[in-house]
């Protein structure tokens, strides 16, 4: 998430102030916020996140309760732990730490339970609709719009959006017909998409309009012979696709499209997300076309692309040929500058590796670039990089980027690197040591078909676990047009089964506050084994070297300097190792 405004306290204490002036003529007990727009999208321009207006947390991923009176609880997973208590105000800000093997929603819900409110409050254009269903099997829930909002909190007006452009079928490796036709068996079935990395496959279009996103903004309905997709007024298209229909409406506008569209189909179900679409777009579906004849199902389209085609994984495996000489000249640059003895600051860090990422063909950043320099490497998903924090020669550096390039899949790649040449203090090298163990017991994993990312979790986290440590994350995420794409992943709840032709991201942690912190991320495709009928194992895609002079040797085992020999000579012949 961008950090293009800035709250005071005092801003943040009147707003909550506001809303709960609103609870109270109302009569609402408790409301809730979440960090989404009406699409439901993970990253939200910092002006559109209603929950950042009532607390000052800039993170891309939390939940907020907002009582009649007192603290608002602001809800973070693990990797948000220690930037929540940085960023809010704790006088007027509770923040609440779920625990990694709990999920952040359902500890509200059981908060939300031991309040017992008669009435709750929701803004119905961004909460999801399997939440909603949850809410008010319990509670009187009344639902509002951003509109009614925007009177009682100063909201920050939205940038214009620019032009759709579509993609040559070389860029995407299937054509959206062909998409219909694999995707449609029977002509009877439609899709509601509000997934806005879904509707951007399905049509092969791009727009950048949100930060770290290379979709367009707005919703579709796909059906078996077209696509239908309804955007604003005020945007742009270039599509040439016949099989794509872009429809420009908003508001109340797009029920009656979509009514005029679908007599011309004789559906008998029509294909809703309801994590994925917010709860005034269900009932608006559900005048529609009534309620019987739509059909949740979990992911919506994820289960066609988060399973790439060769012809996709091909354009993933260009971008991150991309992606990894990016970040290996920001570094050799980094090493550079300090052995010359310039000072650079973690801020002048994020804007070399932005730079370092345009000079290969990157279109947009995939998400905000983390430069921890020191102490601050320990901030999970640390978002704001300092202009008077210098690398020197005993910094131990964490940066974490990742872009779209021309196909528009993301990448994502984390390295923790010393600021020069010198070998790092035994602490650094102990961590770090212990992270690569990790990220190489799973890069190298041989595991059955039919497992499960949780099995490839607990992998990965046993040689940190010999040695004491954890991290409060998952290991891994899915990675396509989103740079966190459901329908994959690798964590201690994570119930995805592994499968061919799924990308997903390896990285293990430790984060020591005050001292700082190491992350290695690697992005692997999943593929049948080449040799043991029934089992998988893992491709990888990023081939930038590893620290050497954070690297205790007398902790790796035999197995794991071969591996480390093996990875080091693929980056050599890639020129991407810095042990050249």
């Amino acid at each position: 998430m961008n950090t293009t405004i800035k709250l005071t306290s005092a801003q943040v204490s009147e707003n909550i102030k506001n809303l709960q002036s609103f609870m109270s003529k109302h009569k609402l007990e408790q409301f809730y916020v979440s960090s989404f727009d009406i699409y439901l999208n993970e990253y939200v321009p910092l002006e559109d996140c209603h929950r950042f207006y009532l607390t000052g947390f800039t993170g891309s991923t939390a939940e907020l309760l907002v009582p009649s009176s007192g603290k608002p609880r602001l809800y973070v997973d693990g990797r948000y732990h220690e930037q929540a208590d940085l960023e809010c105000d704790l006088s007027i800000v509770e923040v609440v730490k779920v625990p990694a093997n709990q999920g952040v929603l359902s500890t509200l819900e059981c908060d939300l339970a031991k309040a017992s409110p008669k009435v709750v409050g929701m803004e119905g254009d961004r909460a999801a609709v399997s939440l909603y269903e949850r809410v008010s099997s319990e509670f009187k829930v009344e639902l509002f719009n951003n509109q009614e909002l925007a009177s009682v909190i100063d909201f920050a007006p939205m940038a214009s959006f620019g032009k759709i452009q579509h993609l040559t079928k070389e860029l995407t490796g299937e054509s959206t017909g062909e998409k219909l036709e694999r995707i449609f068996t029977d002509k009877s079935k439609a899709y509601y998409i509000t997934a806005l990395d879904s509707l951007a496959w399905i049509t092969n279009c791009r727009g950048y309009h949100l930060p770290n996103n290379c979709a367009f903004v707005g919703t579709g309905f796909a059906t078996h012979d077209k696509v239908y997709a309804f955007i604003d007024s005020a945007i742009e298209v270039e599509c040439p696709d016949d099989k794509i229909e872009f429809i420009n409406c908003k508001g109340p506008e797009v029920e009656a499209k979509l009514s005029a569209i679908s007599k011309n189909y004789k559906l008998s179900e029509v294909y809703i997300d309801k994590n994925a679409l917010n709860t005034a777009s269900y009932l608006m579906l559900t005048s529609v076309f009534g309620e019987k004849k739509l059909a949740a199902k979990v992911g919506g389209l994820i289960d066609f692309h988060s399973i790439k085609t060769d012809a996709e994984l091909d354009l993933v495996r260009q971008a991150f040929k991309q992606g990894d000489k990016a970040i290996y000249n920001t570094v050799c640059w980094v090493k550079e500058q300090v052995k010359n003895g310039i000072k650079i600051s973690e801020l002048d860090l994020y804007h070399q590796t932005t730079k370092s990422y345009q000079e290969q063909g990157c279109k947009e950043q995939s998400f905000n670039t983390i430069s921890g320099v020191g102490a601050n490497g320990s901030i999970i998903h640390y978002g704001d990089p300092k202009a008077d924090v210098f690398i020197n020669d005993e910094s131990m550096v964490l940066l974490d980027s990742g872009g779209y390039f021309d196909s528009g899949f993301a990448t994502d790649t984390t390295r923790t690197f010393m600021g020069s040449t010198k070998e790092g203090s035994e602490e650094q090298k102990r961590i770090y040591t212990y992270v690569l163990k990790s990220a190489l017991a799973c890069q190298n994993a041989i595991f059955k078909s039919g497992t499960r990312g949780s099995g490839l979790d607990a992998i990965t986290r046993q040689p940190m676990y010999q040695a004491g440590y954890d991290y409060a994350h998952g290991t891994g995420h899915g990675v396509g047009l989103n740079v966190h794409e459901s329908g994959a992943g690798i964590g201690p709840t994570r119930t995805y089964l592994m499968k061919p032709g799924q990308v997903v991201s390896i990285e293990p942690g430790i984060y020591i506050p005050g001292f700082g912190g190491v992350r290695i991320e690697n992005i692997s495709i999943v593929k049948k084994h080449p040799e043991f009928e029934g089992f998988l194992c893992f491709e990888n895609l990023v081939y930038i070297g590893f620290e050497k002079q954070l690297i205790d040797e007398s902790l790796l085992t035999a197995q794991e300097k071969v591996w480390l020999e093996e990875y080091e000579a693929e980056c050599v012949k890639r020129g991407t190792s810095f042990l050249q």
